[in-house]
């Protein structure tokens, strides 16, 4: 048969198919169904031609066909079946045709033929037969003949119908490419929004391939399923070779390359292998993936100002210090450390706008709020209103020491469900799910270093360029209707409240930032708290104190505080371990057992009373005045109990943080302010000073309700115990640009990287997908944390051989660096004392003006600000003396 005819077949049997006269009808004779035709005595001479609808198969004869061949069949065996095929074939030989003339003319190649309804419908009974299958496979692979040629296999149509296959099968797949390509299409401008990006997941776009390509789907998989890999599934290695397929049949069906381009760019790939990728038709070319970039930036900032007219926002900022290479050294091309800053914007859509009146009220609340100043008395009233919030968290935290402990096995304790063990309910904790996730918004780094004050002043403007405030309709829109919440560590934040202040007689409430309030980052104070711990207990290796711990556990580079690296992470871990071990012990001195599995016969109820317990008598200040005030006391038992209270205070807020329990982050405030005024850290008991003034003297009640909720802390997943401080994730953003998407090359400066980071959520967004997607998210960001059980062991062998949680009146402690202050207390007493209160009443004691002169060039601006950043200097003294 010729190809083109067996092509007319192909389309022909794919047309729907019509109604035929049933095998019991009257049918017309040939001759007269013919005698329209100017040739009937010659079926050659007859044009090429597409059936009518009338010369087709009808469907509604496949069931009676069907049923006509089975009851033939039953009444047929192998004699009478040879039988009549035999009498057949000599009929067809007696009127001149064979069996290839025969099914060539009843297949559409005979013109009487096709207008017979007879003949139609044996065509039909064996087009429509459950024996065709069947008789096309023989004719693919006769079976062997055993008998007579030796076991081989007949050729029969093996090579004819194996092409035929290839070519049907090539037209079905350019078929299916051509309908599923446009689904997979990513058209420029919409590859740039996360949502187009990953709206679309991989097994959502398997089912649609399986549905719209199931024919190339089934030949693939079926062919890889005789992998040796049997254990694999081979989805995702078809998924890819038909996105391959689709690309390569049109570059618009791009969507999987356009995904794992950017991807790829930012996982380490270099630009000759992207060009490899490329070829083979993985992904986009890196040309596209570098454009790509700046794309992806542009459409971030488009975002991040769209959005802050629709919601109220926060930004951060910190310094981010850059290394620039250079691969041919020159007098003008040397390798340098650049100093820059970053910036990111916080945007949550579940806050409730702010009115048009906060930013009035809010200059209405300082003026009076100026003069009426917090006094000791209202932060003691604050630290008694908090007390019991935070003891209740201290007993809960005491109460699971004892319940994770090896010993106790909660698994397996009768009352391991009871809602005695359950945790008291949060003060103030945040909402979580999807609806109450944050979104952050990277702003393009700056090549301006967070020095001085006129690097501040400068990074002020920069931010807010950048955000589109360039215009002075802008900028009065913005400082007399908004209000901006700047967050940072206390140098950032200390900066820019000098700035404030310095610049009170200003011409206007933009010049003024009266708009502005200024909160630092919590992660920095949790920093401030622990290297006060570390400070008051470290002691030395003789001792009990931090520095005794880091000998028995080998920890190294402990000794002494740093800001970088993971000294802060390590010495965390220390204090749980520490404070863990201790209150373990102290279990067993308050229960009066000899090892916690004992406690197990206790009820769920007496083990929370008893926690209670171990709190009051050795986590608390109670305790502390009672050895104090004994006849004997027990000096070695205080210094415990001292470090029982302070590190379970620790850690209710590092658990407060995490959960977001922002109403027991408040509460901390005063101990806080207590801890940082005894450790004489000056700059931190003036920044808990002043976010408590806010709360209660200088901002209405609708922004302290703001700052609460959203100013603290932030949830990027919307998951429950993953809440981190804003500064924390300013620093986590700038661990992405130095690091996790570093750009390394002889031209990448200052104004790339100010492309590029507006990008980076973006890019962290595809990432997470592409790997979520395939299965590799886990590796490299989730570490088996080692347990802290053979460490807290070690700790409490050693507590347990010197008997140091056993009461014995007169003890001792050793002298000098082993002998810890008992810092809260001091900086209580410091505090009621009232200097540390006046001076800071009196540093911030100043009038502002609330002139509103707007008639200012922008260059008369531009110079303005240059001499009042020139000013501060000569008006308040050197950042030196003002920091003395």
């Amino acid at each position: 048969m010729a190809l083109n005819e067996q092509q007319q077949i192909i389309e022909v049997m794919t047309h729907e198919i019509p109604e035929a006269p049933s095998p019991d009808e009257e049918v017309s004779d040939p001759d007269e169904d013919a005698s329209d035709l100017s040739d009937p005595g010659s079926d050659a001479s007859l044009p090429p031609r597409q059936p009518t609808p009338v010369e087709l198969d009808d469907p509604k004869d496949t069931m009676s066909s069907r049923r006509q061949t089975v009851s033939m069949k039953n009444q047929l065996n192998q004699d009478s079946t040879y039988t009549a095929v035999k009498n057949t074939i000599d009929a067809m030989l007696g009127n001149g045709i064979n069996l290839p003339i025969l099914l060539e003319a009843i297949t559409w190649n005979n013109q009487k033929a096709i207008d017979n309804a007879r003949i139609r419908y044996q065509r039909t009974a064996l087009l429509h037969s459950q024996e065709l299958p069947v008789i096309l496979e023989r004719w693919w692979k006769p079976p062997r003949d055993l008998l007579r040629r030796g076991g081989k296999r007949p050729e029969g149509a093996t090579s004819t119908m194996e092409a035929f296959a290839v070519k049907v099968a090539t037209d079905l797949i350019r078929r299916e490419l051509k309908a599923l390509g446009p689904k997979l299409r990513l058209p420029a401008g919409k590859d740039v929004d996360c949502e187009r990006l990953t709206e679309a997941g991989v097994e959502e776009m398997t089912e649609l391939m399986k549905h719209d390509a199931p024919t190339m789907w089934k030949l693939l998989y079926e062919s890889l399923s005789e992998s040796t890999l049997s254990h694999k599934k081979p989805d995702k290695i078809i998924f890819t070779i038909i996105s391959m397929a689709c690309y390569h049949y049109s570059h618009h069906f791009n969507r999987l390359p356009k995904l794992l381009a950017v991807y790829l760019k930012f996982r380490g790939i270099s630009a000759k292998g992207f060009d490899t990728l490329h070829a083979m038709g993985i992904t986009m070319s890196h040309k596209w993936a570098c454009d790509v970039v700046e794309r992806m930036s542009k459409q971030a900032m488009e975002d991040v100002t769209q959005k802050m007219e629709e919601y109220p926002w926060i930004i951060s900022y910190d310094n981010v210090n850059i290394p620039f290479r250079v691969f041919s050294q020159r007098l003008e091309n040397q390798d340098e450390l650049g100093h820059g800053t970053a910036a990111t914007v916080y945007i949550k859509s579940d806050a409730e706008v702010l009115s048009d009146s906060v930013n009035q009220l809010l200059k209405e609340h300082r003026a009076e709020g100026i003069n009426n100043p917090l006094t000791a008395a209202d932060i003691f009233k604050l630290e008694r209103e908090a007390y019991p919030r935070v003891h209740e968290q201290m007993v809960d935290i005491v109460l699971r020491m004892l319940l994770e402990s090896p010993e106790f096995d909660r698994s397996t304790y009768k009352d391991c469900k009871s809602a005695d063990l359950a945790p008291p309910p949060p003060v103030n904790a945040l909402p979580v799910g999807l609806g109450h996730r944050t979104s952050q918004y990277l702003l393009g780094t700056a090549p301006i270093p967070e020095v001085s004050y006129d690097d501040n002043s400068r990074l002020v403007l920069e931010w807010l360029k950048q955000l589109g405030f360039n215009t002075e309709e802008e900028r009065v829109k913005l400082a007399m209707k908004k209000i901006v919440v700047w967050v940072g560590d206390q140098l950032t934040v200390d900066r820019l409240r000098r700035i404030f202040t310095f610049r009170a007689d200003d011409d206007n409430s933009f010049d003024r930032l009266d708009f502005s309030i200024f909160i630092f980052g919590w992660l920095h104070c949790q920093m401030a708290f622990a290297n006060s711990l570390h400070k008051q207990y470290l002691g030395t290796a003789k001792g009990r104190g931090l520095a005794q711990a880091f000998e028995l556990l080998n920890k190294k580079k402990l000794h002494t505080t740093r800001t970088q690296g993971t000294f802060h992470h390590d010495i965390v871990e220390v204090i749980y371990e520490v404070a863990t071990a201790h209150i373990r012990e102290d279990w067993l001195q308050v229960a009066r057992v000899k090892s916690l599995d004992e406690l197990r016969s206790r009820s769920a109820l007496e083990l929370k009373m008893m926690a209670g317990l171990v709190v009051e008598r050795r986590a608390s200040s109670e305790a502390l005045d009672t050895i104090e005030t004994s006849d004997k006391p027990d000096r070695v038992l205080q210094q415990t109990v001292m470090w029982n209270r302070d590190a379970l205070q620790y850690i209710v807020l590092d658990e407060a943080i995490k959960n977001g329990d922002v109403g027991m982050m408040e509460a901390m405030l005063p101990t806080l302010l207590f801890r940082f005024v005894g450790g004489r850290n000056t700059k931190y008991a003036h920044e808990v000073l002043e976010l408590l003034q806010g709360l209660h003297r200088e901002w209405p009640p609708e922004l302290c309700t703001f700052v609460r909720q959203h100013c603290w802390v932030v949830n990027f997943s919307g998951k429950p115990g993953v809440w981190c401080s804003i500064d924390k994730a300013q620093e986590m953003n700038i661990k992405d640009i130095k690091v996790t998407y570093r750009s390394e090359g002889p031209n990448i400066k200052w104004p790339y990287l100010k492309k590029l980071h507006p990008a980076i959520p973006t890019i962290r967004i595809i990432i997470d997908f592409i790997e979520k997607q395939f299965g590799t998210l886990v590796r490299g960001k989730r570490h088996a944390i080692p347990s802290r059980e053979k460490d807290i062991l070690k700790l409490r062998k050693s507590y347990a051989d010197s008997k140091l949680h056993v009461e014995k009146p007169g003890r001792v402690a050793r002298k000098g660096k082993d002998t810890a202050d008992d810092v809260v207390t001091k900086g209580a007493i410091k505090f009621a004392s009232g200097q540390m209160l006046s001076r800071w009443k009196q540093g911030r004691s100043f009038a502002r003006s609330t002139a509103e002169d707007w008639d200012v060039t922008d260059e008369e601006a531009s110079n303005t600000e240059s001499e009042g950043s020139g000013g501060i200097e000569a008006v308040g003294g050197t950042e030196e003396e003002l920091d003395a």
